[in-house]
């Protein structure tokens, strides 16, 4: 299975809510950056926990990629997520309660792959935007 096939394989279950399969890619020397966040994972969970939580947050994720491209062990993919917010979410901007909106952001995720193991993902996301659709009560005002 190609490395670029691996990351497909990931973002099926993260559409099929199955953390069992997204934990496999985890390994003792994985890493995962959510960037917007500055939040740094480590360890065996490094990978299913950040999906854990987000899967928490928006149990209908639909992660969409509409590029997946390989260089090596690296696989870079860009998409859109849509999904209900039904969790709490500790976001940056504070705690979002649910509010039962649908979102729609943009994502562009870097893995490195060692094998059928992610070593590291830096994920990209638009939160401003994503903020946007859920609470746009906190986002600054922009005079005219």
């Amino acid at each position: 299975m190609s490395p670029e096939d691996h990351i497909r394989r990931l973002y099926a279950a993260v559409n099929a809510g199955d953390l069992a399969t997204i934990e496999a890619f985890g390994c003792e020397a994985s890493e995962w950056l959510d960037v917007p966040f500055d939040y740094l994972a480590t360890g065996t969970r490094a990978i299913v926990d950040p999906w854990a939580a987000w899967l928490g947050y928006f149990p209908d994720t639909d992660c969409q990629p509409y590029s997946i491209v390989g260089m090596g062990d690296t696989v870079v993919a860009q998409g859109i997520t849509v999904a209900t917010h039904r969790g709490a979410f500790d976001s940056p901007a504070g705690r979002l309660e649910p509010t039962g909106r649908r979102i729609e952001t943009r994502f562009c995720d870097v893995y490195r792959l060692q094998g059928d193991k992610i070593i590291r993902a830096d994920s990209y996301f638009d939160f401003y935007t994503l903020l946007g659709q859920l609470a746009p009560e906190l986002l600054p005002k922009v005079a005219a």
